[in-house]
């Protein structure tokens, strides 16, 4: 039995014919049972790092080994033991939502009656059993990523890659997946998770890394990552007219009605928000430590993160 890390990546570096380098020198460890998750920008480099740890692509340089193999010598082996969701076109398109996830079993080698009883399982488990008879060329996109989910883990394996997989999922469906990821990982499965949907995730990740022009900028859990706004609080608010901000709040970046403002500035933010209240400006609001969107924009837009409130 191996010991050590599930997956290992050191020191990965993938340039292009082009000349673009799409990964410089990532290095990572996964262990069992670990849902780790895998944050950054379009263009980040988090495509081509999937594509390597499922042998898709083989790296420049460095090395990646699940379960002590060598996967860029045996790419093989990385697609024999890793159930994978893409985030875009799935293969098998001209199946039914229910002979998809029964095929995918007995792709990896399950026995055809133990794959039909894992296909009724998980369609009951994931609600999906109005579309059993659906083909996935005309589900929906939501139904089609939880039927591409199913697929992943319809038989077992040493790894899941999740790229993005609550896209299109309506919030009931969304719950019930996310509640099956993090039971997953109970039982001991490893689960990388490619996810913009921080807010989420964050109650389901264990470790993550923010990986930025090819490179990994910050790598933690999710507590220890706060550090970089630990002094920082969170406020979301609503408000029945048009109000200009306390000078003592920043703006999140991309995100209305939210703002990040420093510990020591509660008492003026407090004393503000009350007299919103008692001119009745004030709809709703709420504080609390930041959440994993503010680090991630702290951590890859330093300057940009954050905008100063004019």
């Amino acid at each position: 039995m191996h010991e050590g890390p599930l997956l290992d990546i050191r020191n990965l570096e993938k340039r292009y014919r082009s000349g673009t380098l799409a990964n410089a020198g990532i290095s990572l460890s996964l262990h069992p049972g670990e849902v780790f998750g895998l944050l950054g920008p379009n263009g980040a480099g988090k495509t081509t790092l999937v594509r390597q740890v499922l042998g898709m692509l083989r790296p420049t340089s460095g090395s990646i080994t699940l379960n002590g193999v060598d996967v860029v010598a045996d790419p093989g082996y990385a697609r024999r033991n890793i159930g994978f969701l893409p985030q875009g076109q799935f293969d098998l398109e001209a199946l039914q939502v229910g002979e998809l996830i029964e095929f995918s079993a007995r792709l990896r080698g399950v026995h055809p009656k133990e794959a039909r009883r894992t296909a009724d399982r998980l369609i009951e488990r994931l609600d999906l059993g109005a579309f059993r008879k659906t083909s996935m060329h005309t589900a929906s996109g939501g139904v089609r990523r939880l039927a591409g989910f199913a697929a992943a883990i319809a038989a077992p394996v040493s790894l899941l890659v999740l790229d993005e997989p609550t896209n299109d999922v309506d919030p009931i469906r969304r719950q019930l997946l996310w509640t099956t990821i993090a039971e997953l990982g109970e039982e001991g499965a490893t689960v990388l998770l490619v996810t913009h949907n921080l807010a989420e995730a964050e109650r389901f990740i264990d470790r993550l890394a923010i990986i930025d022009g090819g490179r990994i900028v910050r790598e933690g859990t999710p507590s220890a990552l706060r550090t970089i706004v630990t002094e920082r609080l969170r406020l979301e608010l609503a408000l029945a007219g048009d109000v200009a901000p306390h000078a003592a709040l920043t703006a999140e970046h991309g995100n209305p009605g939210c703002f990040l403002f420093d510990q020591r500035d509660l008492p003026a933010v407090s004393g503000w928000l009350g007299a919103l209240r008692d001119s009745g400006l004030l709809t709703d609001f709420r504080i609390g430590p930041p959440t994993l969107d503010d680090i991630y924009a702290a951590a890859v837009m330093p300057p940009r993160g954050l905008e100063a409130v004019s």
